[in-house]
């Protein structure tokens, strides 16, 4: 399977990325050799080296990166296709060093309003447009256009950074930039089996599912499938080119219950290729199984206040872990000049080092040559990161203590070296910054699904209390999430003052002492559930359930990523009835839902 790099999958219109393979009997999509795009490359690196403006530095270090993709985006609504789009591109990215690996042009936020931190710290490099056409001077002309600003910007930048830190008097830095092994790997050009009109009829077969249920007032089935190369060049003498394709199916369905809230969910498939999904029929069964359990939680009563063991399962579980790992456990640097309030987790864990933050059976590592795991293929999976650098397996828990970190080229304070984890946010806007793959935790001491419910009422009754709570799955903002669901989420995480929380559950069930029969609820948020409540984790389960993800934040979109874990059992968490005005249902009931 090839790696699902940052570069393809659209979200709010921006193109997103995914990883893959093999394809079907269908019209087969290949992109050109491109070897006029890897020699114009590698001559405008060579010459644009040469920059300088006046008495300023020349460029240190120079990369550049193409993405040259096609990619097929049909969306579909209760049996009719909304939009079928076939898009092809090439788009060049620069990123121009000025300075030197100690000091240099990026990571510097101080004259940007605290925006910086989204981008990377400093210029974003820069963009252009490459023409389809393998017309040498043409490429050339667009990416020295591009370079030639973005070196404009660094120097300008630098200039800025260095002024900065001489009146800040900054001193205890580390290097921010760190050198690492020339890659020389130019792989076959991408190809991919896809027929658009087979597609759109199968689509239309699946959103008609929807008229089956007809308490549903949105739902929306799109599909992606995407073939591309990715070349990277820079000035150390690194030249990669190497081949990716992937597709991803997603629906997302919403009703309100009888008090006017909103209950949304999202079911997804990724495979290399459309192929690798389930046959229509087996899909058409799993939305009508979704679909009642999501009408089976808008008719449930809501949870007014508990606090008390909670169980989430494995898929609820690798949400969790999602919040409260993913981001804290990538080693990054606060760029220089940002303000101590404006701070979105970056680095947090690395004054953790050495210390317990699970409790001493755990394990976790990130491992992005991955590309299977719990019977899914995984969306995280990718062989070079967004600096050409092979991703590396890094053990980053071992026995509950945190051992290290997944890292780019930019060094923190205590790691220096990159472990194959720079990743560009989807959509590319930005640079590539430290993040995970694919994230697999275990307990080495995890016991069966029928324990874990044993032990959640046995926890209860030591409280004095009438149930436990079991957590199915918790909402969260990402590419297959509903509008709603992504207000709802932008609005909460405002209340909290930017601070995203554990998502909210989707499904949650009351588990009673006396009998073990269980209840669904809904209508409930979690407190403030951080880092530490980790260490409150009594219990964990043996079998493991993927979660893949493509998340939406204040940033923007985030890198394509995997998550893999156990269910887990917490002594104690607090949760209370969601405070916020609902809209009234409709005055009408839906055309679906009328009778003949």
């Amino acid at each position: 399977m090839k790696a699902p790099h940052t570069m393809f999958w659209a979200c709010a219109g921006i193109m997103l990325v995914l990883g893959g393979g093999r394809g079907s009997v269908a019209a087969t999509e290949a992109l050109p050799d491109g070897g006029e795009i890897m020699r114009a490359l590698a001559d405008e690196l060579t010459r644009s080296m040469n920059l300088q403006m006046e008495d300023l530095e020349k460029p240190y270090f120079i990369q550049y990166t193409v993405d040259d993709s096609v990619i097929f985006r049909l969306a579909a609504s209760y049996g009719s296709i909304t939009s079928s789009d076939r898009r092809r591109s090439r788009d060049f990215r620069s990123r121009v060093r000025v300075g030197s690996y100690e000091l240099d042009s990026t990571n510097f936020t101080g004259e940007t309003g605290g925006f910086g931190m989204f981008f990377g710290g400093g210029a974003g490099g820069g963009r252009a447009s490459l023409p389809l056409e393998d017309d040498y001077s043409a490429l050339r002309q667009a990416m020295w256009w591009a370079t030639d600003q973005d070196y404009k910007d660094a120097v300008e930048t630098l200039t800025k950074k260095r002024a900065y830190m001489r009146d800040k008097n900054l001193q205890d830095r580390p290097h921010d930039f760190s050198k690492t092994p020339v890659v020389e790997t130019v792989e076959p050009t991408a190809r991919m089996d896809f027929d658009q009109g087979a597609w759109e009829q199968n689509l239309r077969r699946v959103s008609t599912a929807f008229r089956n249920h007809p308490r549903i007032q949105e739902s929306s089935v799109q599909l992606y499938a995407v073939v591309g190369n990715t070349y990277i060049v820079n000035s150390e003498g690194t030249r990669l080119r190497f081949p990716e394709t992937g597709a991803l199916l997603m629906m997302s369905a919403e009703l309100q219950a009888e008090d006017g809230m909103k209950i949304s969910d999202s079911l997804s498939y990724f495979g290399k290729t459309p192929d690798d999904f389930p046959a229509v029929e087996k899909i058409l069964g799993d939305i009508d199984q979704w679909v009642q359990r999501l009408t089976q939680s808008a008719d449930s009563p809501i949870l007014e206040r508990y606090t008390g063991p909670v169980l989430f399962e494995n898929l609820a579980a690798a949400q969790m872990f999602r919040t409260l790992i993913a981001e804290a456990i990538a080693g990054r640097v606060d760029p220089v000049g940002t303000q101590r309030a404006t701070l979105t987790g970056a680095g947090s864990l690395e004054k953790k080092l050495s210390q317990e933050i699970l409790p001493d059976s755990f394990q976790i590592s990130d491992d992005p040559s991955a590309s299977q795991a719990a019977g899914a293929q995984l969306i995280g999976h990718y062989r070079y990161d967004d600096e050409g650098v092979k991703g590396e397996r890094v053990d980053l828990v071992s026995d509950g203590a945190l051992k290290t970190m997944v890292m780019s080229r930019a060094p923190t304070r205590k790691i220096s070296g990159t472990n194959g984890h720079a990743r560009r946010a989807s959509g590319g806007v930005g640079v590539a910054e430290a993040a995970i793959g694919c994230l697999f935790v275990e307990d080495k001491k995890g016991i069966s699904d029928e324990a874990l419910k044993s032990k959640l009422i046995e926890l209860a009754r030591a409280e004095g209390l009438e149930y436990g709570l079991r957590v199915g799955a918790l909402h969260s903002a990402s590419l297959a999430s509903s509008q709603s669901d992504i207000i709802s989420f932008f609005m909460r995480a405002q209340r909290r003052g930017g601070q995203e929380n554990v998502g909210d559950p989707i499904y949650i069930y009351k588990v009673h002492v006396a009998d073990g029969h269980e209840e669904p609820v809904r209508g409930c948020e979690f407190g403030q559930v951080k880092l530490r409540d980790l260490r409150n984790i009594a219990s964990a389960g043996k079998t493991l359930a993927a979660y893949n993800y493509i998340g939406l934040g204040f940033g923007g979109a985030t890198p394509a990523t995997s998550i893999v874990a156990p269910a887990v059992l917490f002594a104690e968490l607090e949760l209370a009835k969601i405070e916020q005005e609902h809209e009234k249902l409709p005055l009408l009931k839906a055309p679906l839902s009328r009778q003949p």
